[in-house]
């Protein structure tokens, strides 16, 4: 008999544990990655061999949902072009647009001057060039 009610006990509290677990009430958040246009960017503009460079740069989200995400690079030769992915995730966003920072780490591997193409519209670009001399 002490057998069973202990089943039942336990059968009870499964069920019971069942109902209070999590609910699916909550709407899922909806995460959008959109292009940014950078607005300025400032930092180094030399280094060595294999030396780390940060550059802060400022870009304008829409929202103050928005968020860095990601750099999206396109490199040819010692060129690199460079937009800001943006993320906006949220409801009940304010509409007025914001600038942010993020810093873009930026280390070359051989000597010679690199050009840092970063979107600034859809056909601007800001140009940083970094030119990278012999370690010491």
């Amino acid at each position: 008999m002490k057998k069973i009610k202990l089943k039942m006990l336990g059968l009870v509290l499964f069920v019971a544990a069942g109902f209070t677990a999590c609910s699916n009430d909550d709407e899922p958040q909806k995460v959008v990655t959109k292009k940014s246009f950078v607005t300025e960017v400032t930092g180094p503009t030399t280094g060595k061999i294999n030396q780390e460079l940060s550059l802060e740069v400022s870009f304008t989200v829409e929202n103050n949902c928005g968020t860095f995400n990601k750099f999206v690079e396109n490199t040819v030769e010692n060129t690199k072009t460079i937009e800001v992915e943006s993320k906006f995730e949220g409801i009940g966003c304010d509409a007025t647009p914001l600038t942010k920072q993020t810093p873009y780490k930026f280390k070359a591997t051989a000597e010679g001057t690199y050009i840092l193409k970063f979107k600034k519209s859809e056909t601007e670009f800001i140009t940083q060039t970094i030119i990278i001399s012999p370690e010491a």
